[in-house]
């Protein structure tokens, strides 16, 4: 199933990108830049095998994300968002968001999460962005994933990016 929804994921991409400028001039956003904390970890599998994985538990593709980009260079797009309901999509106030971003080499696949209000209950506040917890995210991830047996690596970001960890990017 998650293989079918690529062609919408590339769909999403090319629209948010369209879509930012004239947002942003009314001061609303389609395209955000993932912070450094909110890296989780690196998965030694290419992403359509990490997203079969994501779908056996319990996470779905999420269509309505703005586009996240990484500040490595040249600057990154994820190839997917991904969010989980702990409660269930209708009675969850809060969400577990996963970006997946591609690997240097085309075969890991760095996860960054945050914990936010859940787009569907409390969208004004989830837009805001206000509460998003990148700690909780990133902590409920590899929770997530230890409890499952998946492993995984926590990979240091000067072997994950080509930027400069230095600089003055968030």
């Amino acid at each position: 199933m998650t293989h079918e929804l690529r062609f919408l994921e590339r769909l999403r991409q090319r629209i948010t990108s369209l879509l930012h400028l004239p947002l942003s001039v009314v001061g609303l956003y389609a395209e955000r830049t993932t912070p450094r904390d909110q890296y989780a970890l690196t998965l030694r599998e290419p992403y359509p095998l990490v997203e079969a994985r994501l779908h056996r538990l319990g996470f779905v593709r999420n269509l309505v994300s703005s586009l996240k980009i990484r500040g490595s260079t040249p600057p990154e797009t994820t190839v997917a968002s991904w969010v989980r309901y702990p409660e269930g999509a209708l009675a969850s106030d809060d969400q577990l968001h996963l970006a997946l971003f591609v690997g240097p080499n085309d075969e890991t696949t760095d996860v960054y999460a945050h914990w936010e209000p859940s787009w569907i209950r409390h969208p004004i506040r989830h837009y805001r962005a206000t509460a998003v917890d990148a700690a909780a995210g990133v902590e409920r991830t590899r929770d997530l994933f230890e409890r499952a047996g998946i492993e995984y690596a926590v990979v240091p970001e000067r072997e994950r990016l080509a930027v400069d960890v230095d600089g003055p990017e968030k």
